[in-house]
C-alpha cells in the first residue's frame, strides 16, 4: 500500500514528501538557512531512523555514523563510512538516539562555519520538532 502526502510549514521555508511502503517511510524536506538551501531526508524503519543532511547542490554523501541506545540509559555511537574520529554525523546521531530512544544513522554532510553551525542545528531542530512523526 502506497500513500502520499506534501505538507509546508507555516514559515513556507520547509517542505516535506512522504512517501509509506509497508513499515518504511520515506520522506524529504528543505532547510533554508540564510541563503542557503539544504536537503534533509528521513528513512523510517522497524526500531531506527536515517537521516541524510546535505547542501542542496551538490548533495554528497561524505560520512555515515551509527548510535544505538545501551542499557542504564547509555549511547553508543561509531562511524560507518568517513574519517575515523567523532564527526558530526555521529555526534549528531547520538543526540538524535538518546532524545528519541531508538537506534539512528546519520549522514550530515555539510560544510558550515562557526556561524552557520548553530543557525543550521536550531533549524534542524524546529524540522524535527514539527514533523517529529517522521523520525519516530
Amino acid at each position: 500500500m502506497e500513500s502520499a502526502a506534501i505538507n509546508i510549514q507555516q514559515s513556507g521555508e520547509s517542505k516535506l514528501n512522504t512517501t509509506d511502503y509497508e513499515g518504511f517511510t520515506s520522506s524529504q524536506g528543505q532547510l533554508l538557512v540564510g541563503e542557503q538551501k539544504y536537503i534533509i531526508r528521513i528513512l523510517k524503519m522497524n526500531g531506527s531512523t536515517m537521516v541524510f543532511l546535505s547542501s542542496a547542490e551538490p548533495e554528497c554523501l561524505d560520512e555515515i555514523a551509527l548510535a544505538m541506545k545501551m542499557p542504564q540509559d547509555q549511547v553508543v555511537g561509531t562511524f560507518i563510512l568517513g574519517p575515523q574520529i567523532i564527526t558530526d554525523s555521529q555526534r549528531m546521531a547520538e543526540k538524535l538516539c538518546k532524545r528519541f530512544g531508538r537506534h539512528f544513522i546519520v549522514s550530515y554532510n555539510v560544510n558550515v562555519d562557526r556561524m552557520t553551525a548553530p543557525l543550521l542545528e536550531k533549524q534542524l531542530s524546529e524540522y524535527i520538532r514539527a514533523h517529529e512523526d517522521q523520525f519516530v
